[in-house]
């Protein structure tokens, strides 16, 4: 067990005024099996109304509306969680895993991925159980690939990522994605934080024998009691930290500052 003191900070700025914008944030950690959400803050310059919900994946999320022109947009988020070192995120609800089972968006496998999916199907077959599956896929994905900062977009799919040999922990996470989902594993993208990274972090959920269990194919290992889940979705965009929409601004420049602090 461990406490996790945590401060996410984004800033845009613009180069003409935006009218007005609405916008949404997921970044308050939900409970689950391995942590549990003690307290938080919320900041947001300009002074906005906003309203708390959860989304269709179970997402805690920020709703709100500046209706007033602004060439500045910050939000702060800081609090505390406990965490566990435990396997287990959560038990499945079969009628909802679905979703997660078969290829969406950046996750689509193309010729690459799918060859090499094929390729360890008779080692996968003398594995007796789904994690044993997940760890031997996760090994051979990062024996494959080069983490890179800055070698790939936002917009990267993973057969792109997969393709060039290179890429950051959302390429990472989108392509074990996409062999877990060839193998018939549901699994889903996770976003969130994790100590001694100044930067968000992505990692992946998969089904085993009825429960999610949680994998870090950018580090090759089971998730510990450093990381910090904000939210779950089919890819990236279904758990995107910040969105909006926004009317005017020109050109923007987008700031992002985060850090977790362990401690027992």
């Amino acid at each position: 067990m461990a406490f996790l003191n945590y401060e996410y900070k984004m800033k845009i700025k613009y180069s003409e005024p935006v009218d007005k914008c609405y916008f949404t944030i997921k970044s308050i950690p939900a409970d689950d099996f391995r942590q549990r959400n003690i307290s938080y803050e919320i900041n947001i310059n300009p002074n906005v109304t906003y309203s708390e919900g959860v989304d269709s994946f179970g997402n805690l999320q920020i709703i709100g509306r500046e209706a007033e022109a602004h060439s500045e947009f910050e939000f702060t988020i800081k609090g505390l969680v406990e965490t566990y070192q435990v396997s287990v995120q959560e038990g499945v609800n079969t009628s909802k895993i679905g979703m997660y089972k078969y290829p969406y968006g950046k996750c689509i496998p193309g010729e690459k991925i799918s060859r090499f999916a094929k390729g360890m199907t008779g080692e996968l077959e003398g594995l007796s159980d789904e994690k044993e599956k997940c760890i031997f896929v996760m090994n051979k994905l990062y024996e494959n690939m080069q983490y890179e900062k800055g070698s790939t977009e936002i917009e990267t799919t993973a057969e792109e990522a997969f393709a060039n040999g290179k890429g950051v922990c959302q390429d990472f996470a989108h392509i074990y994605l996409s062999l877990l989902r060839e193998y018939s594993i549901p699994a889903r993208y996770v976003c969130g934080l994790i100590v001694g990274e100044g930067q968000s972090h992505a990692w992946v959920e998969a089904v085993c024998d009825g429960s999610f269990i949680a994998f870090d194919p950018t580090h090759n290992r089971e998730i510990t009691d450093e990381y910090i889940k904000f939210g779950v979705g089919r890819d990236a965009t279904d758990c995107t930290i910040n969105r909006g929409v926004m009317w005017g601004g020109g050109l923007q420049t987008q700031e992002i500052e985060c850090f977790v602090e362990k401690y027992y």
